[in-house]
């Protein structure tokens, strides 16, 4: 005989009935072990806050820091190409500065420049980028006077707008390397380079029209003051560079320094 007949429709009811209780109870309590409480999702939250607000401010500036330093290696660059190309330019030969008319007031290509040498300066070294403006001395374009507040060593300079964003002292050889957007901090996105003249090149072979940037070692030696080498200074730190006062002299020595270790460690 079959042991399913000895089984009631009932009891096999209760039976199942039974099973699947405790079966909802299984899986209630498996659940309930699963799952975050309030309390626990709310600190978990609280900690990936804490850790949000360490690092992202310093993952930001490091980004930062990078791509001053990248605009900085491009704009050496830049700047040594068209000192290059100036006499070549002007029908001389190469580093013949005299000859592309760099140290005289002369008005040359149909151009007048009033007898200004910052202005004759700044068009010869323009001619040499790709630009989208050019700011004459005493210029009163709105954005001529904006550019004058951000990259003038204090003097009469005109200036010039670069394609990829940077603005030109064509005078002073001061770039920023990112042009309004800021910070316009002299040491951060800011630099400043030098342009020998011919009277070096006798002292220490170095022909007219090299460009040396501010704080460098060739910079020091050039001009016969070793404390103008950044190693040598306590210029170019994170306290002076971030002071309102920063100066065009010592904040300019952090040239050469983030030329040298190619990052910006201050």
């Amino acid at each position: 005989m079959n042991f399913d007949s000895y089984i009631t429709s009932s009891t096999k009811t209760a039976f199942t009935v039974g099973v699947n209780q405790k079966l909802i109870k299984y899986n209630k309590l498996n659940l309930k072990k699963a799952a975050f409480t309030l309390a626990e999702t709310l600190i978990t939250l609280t900690i990936i806050g804490v850790i949000a607000a360490l690092t992202i401010p310093t993952l930001i500036s490091k980004y930062q820091k990078h791509t001053y330093v990248v605009g900085l290696k491009k704009a050496y660059s830049q700047l040594q190409n068209a000192f290059k190309m100036i006499p070549i330019t002007q029908g001389c030969s190469p580093g013949d500065f005299d000859c592309a008319g760099w140290n005289d007031n002369k008005n040359i290509d149909g151009q007048e420049f009033n007898g200004n040498i910052s202005n004759k300066r700044a068009y010869l070294l323009s001619k040499q980028f790709k630009i989208n403006k050019l700011c004459y001395y005493g210029s009163t374009d709105e954005i001529c006077r904006k550019a004058s507040n951000i990259v003038d060593d204090g003097a009469s300079r005109a200036y010039f707008f670069t394609n990829d964003g940077m603005i030109w002292n064509g005078y002073s050889y001061i770039v920023d390397v990112n042009g309004f957007k800021g910070p316009n901090q002299i040491g951060r996105d800011i630099f400043r380079f030098r342009i020998t003249d011919q009277s070096y090149e006798s002292l220490y072979g170095i022909p007219q029209g090299t460009v040396v940037p501010f704080g460098s070692k060739l910079y020091a030696d050039i001009y016969n003051y070793p404390n103008d080498y950044w190693r040598n200074n306590n210029y170019c730190t994170t306290e002076n560079v971030n002071r309102n006062n920063a100066d065009w002299w010592s904040e300019g020595f952090c040239t050469g320094r983030v030329l040298e270790e190619d990052a910006m460690n201050y």
